[in-house]
């Protein structure tokens, strides 16, 4: 009977034990992370053989994870969550013409890389000219599309259209006097 008591005691302070470990439902983290893209702004011209000024600020209620950024042409394809700006009475979110000869021989750009730098912490300020555009890059219109991952996977979204143009037609509205 002894024996009997041993067990009982020994398996139920071990399913307290154990079960004190788990988390709770309201432990586990569903909420996704927060992305302000600050920069490129929705409709930019960023100019062929020049860096893009790249600027965001992120947030989590729990811990960052990693964040990727994907440049590719917007040909055939749109997403459902980029933001339609109006400027100048005139919206930036169509098609523009760039079939002339010359363009029609470059290779569109390509872009997709992934930063970790970010790990664990609750709140970020990216800020990089990391991104070179080629010089010989298609004119026209791209995606740029920013994806933030929670470290409990949960992921966020940011899209933004914006113009491949030749050089000195771009935006010039960076300061490059403070630190980066």
């Amino acid at each position: 009977m002894k024996q009997l008591k041993y067990i009982a005691s020994v398996t139920l302070l071990s399913s307290v034990l154990f079960t004190s470990c788990l988390k709770s439902d309201g432990d586990i983290d569903t909420e996704k992370p927060v992305i302000v893209l600050n920069a490129p702004e929705e409709g930019a011209k960023l100019e062929a053989g020049e860096s893009i000024h790249f600027d965001m600020d992120l947030s989590d209620n729990i811990a960052l994870g990693s964040y990727d950024i994907d440049i590719h042409s917007a040909e055939g394809h749109s997403h459902t969550h980029s933001v339609a700006v109006k400027h100048d009475d005139h919206d930036h979110d169509h098609d523009h013409d760039h079939d002339d000869e010359e363009n029609a021989h470059r290779k569109s750009f390509k872009y997709k890389n992934s930063w970790d730098d970010v790990y664990g912490q609750r709140n970020a300020h990216i800020h990089h000219h990391e991104i070179v555009i080629d010089k010989d890059a298609k004119r026209g219109e791209y995606h740029f599309v920013v994806k933030v991952l929670d470290k409990a996977g949960n992921q966020a979204m940011e899209y933004r259209t914006v113009n491949i143009v030749n050089p000195g037609e771009g935006d010039h509205d960076h300061d490059h006097d403070h630190q980066h």
